[in-house]
């Protein structure tokens, strides 16, 4: 079976008085997922020290959505232990992107108080 997964429904807009505005909706992509398994979590990311995020049974790469559930503080995501933040995600903030196969340990490191993570992750 092809086109498991639906990604739609982005629509980006800005609008800043003496700027450009912008108006831009994403066209719908259907991936095809090639495993069968996926993995929904929410993490509770401690502040200060990097932590792994878990990744479950779902192999390396995919498609992944992570969004701070916290109402304050944010978080920071990292390829893997001890290298620079690559996301920083605000209170309530969320991302979604492919995941390069070969980054099989992110981790994730809050600023100011522990904030929970969610990620929703897909075989591809």
């Amino acid at each position: 079976m092809a086109n498991e997964l639906s990604l739609s429904g982005l629509v980006v807009a800005f609008t800043k008085a003496n700027v450009p505005s912008v108006s831009f909706t994403a066209s719908t992509i259907t991936p095809s997922v090639a495993g069968t398994q996926w993995m929904d979590n929410v993490q509770s990311i401690g502040f200060a020290a990097e932590e792994a995020i878990l990744m479950g049974d779902v192999a390396g790469g995919g498609y992944c959505f992570f969004q701070n559930m916290d109402a304050t503080n944010f978080v920071s995501l990292r390829q893997g232990t001890g290298t620079s933040n690559f996301i920083k995600l605000l209170a309530g903030e969320w991302c979604i992107f492919r995941m390069s196969a070969d980054t099989t340990a992110p981790y994730a490191i809050a600023d100011t108080g522990a904030v929970n993570l969610r990620c929703l992750r897909f075989d591809l």
